[in-house]
């Protein structure tokens, strides 16, 4: 955290003066500029991206007067926010495709679509490794919320990785949305803090639900200023991240009892479905990173339908200091002690 703040420190040295209640030119300027990265004539600076997508769903379903917005499964909203779509902002959920399968225009065709104010497209999608759909057929999800009057919301928390992939800027890929949100510490690295993009009446109206949310604080300096940083020192490795992880990832599938998903990465991340008892796995992490200094993995955050720990690769400027090969052997060695952990465990039963 010290070394952080005097970084910041150094940063605020060369600014006039804080941002006061959204006002002033720090946030705004940096406002202005992502909203540029976006393709968007406006965008607003909020704490958290849980506020910042609630907003523009709420300014969606309020525009058509209708309480329906489309979610995948495993959508943000669906698994790790505590209904709050529905108990505070007043919505409903209605799910799409399924869950352990990239959202397509196929799955949005066999729906009937009158009910729905908004749909949500989570890019990429991180419950299912950071999987993104073609570009044709994401153009084909625009184009039929477009044909069904339906406002469409990227969930863009990690929308850096995919102009790698698609080959396209951010803001030809926000293009094909009504609104965009962006998270300024996921791969970005700062402290905390969203962006929510869309046409300037849009803009005007999310900053008045921010203020009735208590979004609207006096001052958000230090997360602009560690925004600012992170694009500095973060952004432009991105791409290199992604290329790294299609790399890494086969090779790491290489390895019995490991299989990757997706098979080769669509983003700088990726799951490993690892055929090992979860909490063996776990105590072999651990003690792998005691003994050798070398976290390897994350501990398992979920198990599969096949009861195989699931571990989440997130490419950064950290992993890509190594080359994949180092990762390969020390993941290779890591699984051997969590398969000599887990047959002294039954052996002891």
């Amino acid at each position: 955290m010290a070394t952080t703040l005097r970084k910041l420190a150094e940063r605020a040295e060369k600014k006039p003066a804080p941002d006061v209640y959204g006002t002033g030119a720090l946030i705004e300027d940096f406002e202005s500029r992502v909203a540029d990265m976006l393709g968007k004539p406006a965008s607003l600076f909020l704490p958290s991206g849980v506020l910042a997508q609630s907003i523009a769903l709420r300014i969606h379903a309020d525009r058509r007067n209708k309480t329906t917005v489309g979610l995948h499964p495993t959508s943000h909203l669906v698994l790790h926010e505590q209904d709050g779509y529905r108990k505070l902002w007043g919505l409903a959920g209605q799910l799409l495709g399924h869950p352990r399968e990239v959202l397509t225009h196929a799955h949005l065709q066999a729906q009937a679509p009158d009910a729905l104010a908004a749909l949500v497209l989570e890019l990429p999608m991180r419950e299912i490794g950071g999987q993104l759909p073609e570009w044709q057929d994401l153009q084909a999800q625009a184009d039929w919320a477009r044909r069904h009057d339906i406002a469409l919301h990227i969930d863009g928390a990690r929308l850096w990785h995919c102009p790698a992939h698609y080959r396209r800027s951010l803001a030809e890929i926000g293009a094909l949305a009504d609104s965009v949100y962006v998270s300024l510490y996921k791969d970005i690295g700062g402290i905390a803090g969203a962006v929510l993009a869309g046409e300037t009446d849009f803009i005007a109206e999310a900053r008045i639900w921010s203020r009735r949310a208590g979004g609207n604080l006096i001052s958000f300096y230090p997360y602009i200023l560690a925004a600012e940083q992170g694009f500095d020192d973060n952004l432009s490795s991105i791409a290199d991240a992604v290329a790294y992880a299609r790399k890494l990832g086969p090779m790491l599938a290489g390895i019995p009892g490991v299989v990757t998903n997706p098979a080769t990465p669509q983003s700088a991340m990726f799951h490993l479905h690892i055929n090992r008892d979860r909490d063996a796995l776990a105590r072999a992490i651990t003690d792998y990173a005691e003994r050798h200094d070398v976290i390897v993995l994350p501990k398992p955050r979920a198990i599969d339908e096949n009861g195989h720990g699931i571990c989440e690769i997130s490419v950064g400027r950290s992993t890509m200091e190594h080359p994949p090969e180092f990762w390969l052997a020390h993941l290779r060695a890591a699984l051997a002690d969590a398969a000599s952990s887990q047959t002294d465990s039954t052996a002891g039963d």
